[in-house]
């Protein structure tokens, strides 16, 4: 069997030549939203869509929005999956202004748009969505959302080795703190990271 070579600086100089950062754990998907305004009887209102209960997190209020595809900017996938999930033409959707971008469970990253709906008729993709609702934008202004204080914490499985870290099971894992955001409206409750982009979008407006 060869014998491994001695590494020294020449070796690890060629080895490393030319190299550009990677990431360790990058980002595992990218996603796109759109907090979708519509004007009725001169009101604007905000839009929710009410997920299909037979999908993932069925039940639960979020915007349309969805995965950004090879070669597609953010904003091309929010007027995308939008149009796709309303069952409305693209350029009935104006893109108004980029808003927040942050970072979600599982690695993901979404970016969310403000926009209007132009000629809104109600119509929904009934795979995707259970129903659709709407909130004037002063009743927000009116009505701040109940807030909690939480954090997100290491999970460990079965098999991890305790015996090799200091502290074993009594390691003190950092925790990384979060505000959880509850927005009680007549159309359900509105929280988790639809409830947190919202928030950050009506700080700008309300």
């Amino acid at each position: 069997m060869e014998k491994s070579k001695r590494m020294d600086l020449e070796t690890v100089r060629s080895k490393t030549k030319g190299r550009r950062s990677e990431e360790i754990r990058p980002v595992r998907r990218r996603n796109a939203v759109l907090i979708p305004l519509i004007e009725k009887n001169g009101e604007l209102r905000i839009l929710f869509e009410v997920r299909q209960a037979g999908i993932r997190q069925g039940g639960e209020i979020c915007f349309p929005g969805g995965m950004i595809e090879m070669g597609e900017a953010p904003s091309e996938a929010a007027i995308r999956e939008t149009a796709e999930e309303l069952m409305i033409p693209a350029d009935h959707i104006e893109i108004l202004a980029p808003m927040h971008t942050m970072g979600g469970p599982g690695g993901a990253q979404i970016d969310s748009f403000l926009g209007v709906l132009h000629d809104y008729r109600g119509s929904y993709s009934q795979e995707e969505v259970d129903h659709v609702f709407t909130v004037p934008l002063d009743w927000f202004a009116q009505h701040a959302p109940r807030q909690s204080k939480g954090a997100m914490t290491v999970e460990t499985a079965e098999d991890f080795p305790f015996d090799l870290i200091p502290g074993g099971r009594d390691y003190p894992w950092r925790k990384i703190p979060r505000t959880f955001y509850f927005y009680e409206t007549q159309g359900g409750v509105i929280w988790g990271m639809t409830a947190e982009l919202l928030y950050h979008c009506l700080k700008e407006l309300v």
